[in-house]
């Protein structure tokens, strides 16, 4: 690293720890459920020791809680919502067997209940009573400068930063399997791969011939794009090609086309904080804030400092840019969800449901 980079890089240490006392010393004037006493001058130049003085914060939301997993992996942060065990959290994280771990280190498989793609929020159910809830602050939101806090299952928060934004509307980009295409007899060629795209993961390759997607059959390149173009990135979708004169199936998960097309540059510059959420578009009102979460710890609630949900972290979208679902739009969804009005897309499940239809016609 050259002199003027290191000049550089402690100018702007030195910037955002004024930053942080100046903020703090605010704070302390209008907050007295924050033990601001606790923040020392050293603890400023370390963000664990950061966490460590927003304790008393995430004391009691921390028991509310949850960390999901799918088959075993890390997937999302949850809340909980109900005595008797129902749980909130982001859908799209969520693939194959789901369990929960609260903050007592107990763990439960977890039955999905219901999801919402237009929030990307998912309701859960594990077998368990008496379980602390989420104390919600619907009636208005943090101002723009104010701090906001993440808990998870340890003493110290996930995340802490400000409220960046007022609320504001996020537009959707439509989801893309990362291939480009051309017609071919019966379907649509794959002539090229993406890298990072939804399709190199499912492992789609060159030469691939894509004949169904999501129970609709493609009969050329125009028909595929089009009717891709109707999900949203993050959803899974069931894709039957034709490879080596043979028909295998695959689940891709769809990607935000601004990932792979527009502005790469740009997006890869986000990303060097970390990796972002696939799906981070389509939400008709979030609150935007600075914290750097990974993906996985989406799902859960974000806090005030009087410990209270103002919402729930929906996608971490830039390298210092999260969004959050305000908590007035969260609460009318959760009765909704236990009512299954919304039933979780599963592709191998459809799949299996029409391989039998088809059986049972042709028998």
């Amino acid at each position: 690293m050259s002199q003027v980079q290191t000049h550089r890089k402690s100018q702007t240490i030195r910037l955002f720890a004024l930053s942080l006392i100046v903020t703090l010393c605010a704070s302390c004037l209008t907050t007295s459920a924050f033990a601001w006493d606790q923040l020392q001058p050293s603890q400023l130049t370390s963000g664990s020791q950061i966490r460590r003085a927003f304790r008393s914060v995430v004391s009691t939301p921390r028991s509310w809680t949850v960390r999901v997993r799918s088959n075993g992996r890390e997937a999302s942060l949850g809340a909980i919502v109900e005595h008797d065990g129902y749980i909130l959290t982001k859908a799209s994280q969520l693939e194959g067997k789901v369990t929960c771990e609260l903050s007592t280190s107990e763990r439960y498989e977890a039955e999905i209940i219901g999801v919402d793609g237009k929030l990307d929020l998912a309701l859960l159910k594990i077998d368990a009573q008496d379980l602390p809830t989420v104390k919600w602050q619907s009636v208005s939101d943090p101002k723009v400068g104010q701090w906001v806090v993440t808990p998870g299952l340890s003493m110290s928060p996930v995340s802490v930063g400000v409220l960046s934004v007022t609320r504001r509307n996020i537009k959707p980009a439509p989801g893309v399997l990362g291939v480009q295409i051309d017609d071919a007899e019966g379907g649509a060629l794959v002539k090229h791969v993406m890298r990072e795209s939804g399709a190199e993961e499912a492992g789609l390759k060159p030469g691939d011939v894509i004949l169904n997607v999501a129970g609709e059959d493609i009969d050329s390149a125009s028909s595929l794009s089009k009717f891709v173009r109707k999900f949203l990135p993050g959803d899974r979708v069931l894709v039957r090609l034709l490879r080596d004169e043979e028909e295998i199936n695959a689940v891709v998960v769809l990607t935000d086309p601004q990932m792979l097309i527009y502005d790469r540059l740009r997006e890869m510059q986000k990303k060097m904080g970390g990796a972002l959420s696939r799906r981070k578009t389509g939400f008709s009102e979030v609150l935007q804030h600075d914290t750097v979460l990974r993906p996985e710890d989406c799902g859960g609630v974000i806090v005030d400092l009087q410990g209270k949900a103002v919402g729930l972290n929906i996608a971490r979208a830039g390298r210092t840019k999260s969004f959050a679902i305000p908590a007035n739009h969260v609460i009318p969804m959760i009765k909704k969800l236990k009512l299954k009005e919304y039933a979780p897309y599963d592709p191998l499940k459809d799949h299996k449901q029409q391989t039998v239809a088809a059986d049972s016609s042709s028998s």
